[in-house]
């Protein structure tokens, strides 16, 4: 998986801070960088925010590296054509408001594109999972 994802001149950064700083520091050079931001965070990286109707824990990071860089956040799907023909790959800017949350403005974007192709998502991956030591939605830590 890793060889398949470096191909070309991909370079992989660390889930952790030291991959955050090499995001940002590409950011500021011009560079695109590529997330998946269905991919439920850890804790403290995260905020719940409705995804079909249901709390999903979503990552903050694809809103605080744009807002701290200025970068034009991009939409990109891959849709399957019929019969291995190959794909179509689509960008669309997305217009981020960073007075609302935007793991909620991510999550309607995603649900919109899944919704055109229901069949092409990954409906196998446990997108509702609560993380380790993050607390459900609505439940508080005792003091």
């Amino acid at each position: 998986m890793r060889s398949g994802r470096e191909r070309g001149q991909a370079k992989l950064a660390k889930a952790d801070v030291s991959g955050v700083r090499v995001l940002f520091k590409a950011l500021r050079r011009g560079e695109a960088i590529g997330m998946l931001p269905d991919q439920a965070p850890s804790e403290g990286e995260g905020e719940w925010a409705d995804f079909f109707g249901r709390p999903a824990y979503t990552m903050t990071l694809v809103g605080r590296l744009a807002q701290a860089s200025g970068a034009t956040v991009l939409l990109v799907s891959a849709q399957r054509e019929a019969r291995g023909k190959g794909y179509v790959i689509r960008f669309e800017p997305l217009a981020l408001n960073f007075t609302q949350s935007v793991p909620l403005q991510i999550n309607a974007a995603l649900e919109r594109l899944i919704r055109a192709f229901p069949e092409q998502y990954l409906w196998s991956y446990n997108r509702f999972k609560v993380p380790g030591g993050v607390l459900p939605p609505g439940e508080v830590r005792e003091a």
